[in-house]
């Protein structure tokens, strides 16, 4: 399975504490990275940092400094990013046109950070200051009476300054005593890769997501319908409402529920951000959540259960353990889940972990066991089997094994 890699690089107060750290596009181990598509960079680094590794694994209570060229900026998918944990660093390589102004003036009214990469003192530039928080000032190569004429002209706004590519002692001694406010280079810290194993997830359930979304009379049925199609979109909804929605008291119970909380325009931004990075998938796994999450539907209906969407939900979230090759207590750690469903998928216990256990026992082929944990007849349970079979291929068009039967 292919690996979640994201660079950070911290950015150090005057006291040597972090103030926050910027977040890298990486390919690869080595210390930097090539690539032709700025905005599909980006959205990697994105879709990396909020739904696959998870901000707080990133950055902790830190600010995330993510870079933004002209075109990823001008769409909607800054808005997916939450104001309180992220700055929109603006790439030099923009040219801040009217445009490029409106669209930050935009941005800062809707609470965010605005920092400019690498500033340049021409006076074309001039009117990005009005809406900077935070100014990077590379010294390394620099020529130190240019910083300090950059500096003084700086002074008279009232963005922060950060001192960029500190490499040397000598240079950490002149940045001091030249004023900066942030200090950031290999001097302090080389970037650091933080590497997971990536949830694989399929580019068509995210593509028919997008096509359904725009539709003028889209129902919440439909939209829960296409995002619980898939394990990989499921989880990666959640882990956005977790990461992008901190602070959000409230305990998800469904896909329906996710969706609800996020909105369908936030749904629209992430599944696009989805489709524009790209990912890979594993089909045996994926369906087997998908057969297992409409079981488990499927058997709450029998027993006459209120909400049988949730132990849908429970058992498609069951084979993220497989998927990530990670413990189940620590996928579940960063999800915003109810007890019950920590309860269900750590341990089998409760309404819904019964029906889970139920199920998991079903598919390891051992009958008599599984129906002591439902009270149902066993050729009731061989049925919602062989219906949630159907129902994946149906879905899905997937090839699952033939079903296994207790009356065999």
């Amino acid at each position: 399975m292919e690996r979640v890699l994201v660079s950070r690089q911290p950015i150090y107060r005057r006291d040597m504490t972090v103030f926050g750290y910027e977040l890298l596009f990486r390919d690869s181990d080595k210390d930097h990275a090539s690539f032709s598509d700025g905005s599909q960079a980006t959205a990697q680094v994105i879709v990396n940092a909020l739904m696959d590794i998870g901000l707080n694994e990133i950055v902790e209570r830190h600010w995330a400094f993510i870079n933004f060229e002209r075109t990823f900026l001008m769409g909607d998918y800054c808005e997916s990013l939450p104001t309180d944990r992220v700055v929109l660093e603006i790439l030099e390589s923009v040219t801040p046109d009217t445009e490029v102004i409106k669209r930050l003036e935009e941005l800062r009214g809707k609470g965010y950070r605005i920092a400019i990469d690498d500033f340049v003192c021409e006076e074309d530039y001039h009117s990005l200051l009005q809406l900077a928080d935070f100014v990077r000032v590379d010294v390394s190569g620099n020529d130190w009476p240019a910083i300090e004429r950059k500096l003084s002209f700086l002074a008279k706004h009232q963005a922060k300054v950060i001192a960029g590519k500190v490499e040397t002692p000598e240079q950490v001694e002149q940045c001091k005593a030249a004023g900066f406010t942030y200090f950031q280079g290999y001097f302090f810290c080389r970037p650091h890769n933080v590497t997971v194993k990536q949830l694989p997830a399929n580019r068509l359930p995210a593509l028919h997501l997008l096509s359904l979304l725009n539709k003028p009379d889209i129902l919440i049925n439909e939209l829960e319908a296409a995002i619980s199609q898939d394990v990989s979109l499921s989880y990666k909804l959640l882990r956005y409402i977790n990461s992008a929605m901190c602070g959000l008291n409230r305990q998800v119970e469904s896909i329906r529920h996710a969706a609800i909380l996020v909105g369908f325009e936030k749904i629209r931004i992430w599944a696009s951000l989805m489709v524009l990075s790209g990912f890979q998938t594993n089909q045996e796994i994926v369906t087997t959540g998908i057969v297992r999450a409409r079981m488990c539907e499927l058997v709450a209906i029998e027993l006459d259960r209120p909400k049988p969407e949730r132990y849908f939900l429970a058992g498609l979230l069951s084979v993220l353990d497989a998927i990530l090759d990670r413990p189940m207590g620590q996928i579940v750690s960063l999800l915003p889940l109810s007890p019950e469903f920590d309860s269900a998928l750590l341990h089998q216990q409760g309404e819904i972990g019964e029906v889970l256990r139920c199920v998991l026992t079903y598919e390891r082929r051992q009958w008599a066991e599984a129906k002591t944990y439902v009270r149902l007849h066993p050729r009731t349970i061989d049925r919602t089997y062989v219906e949630a079979v159907v129902w994946s291929n149906s879905v899905v068009g997937v090839t699952t094994a033939t079903s296994p039967s207790s009356s065999e």
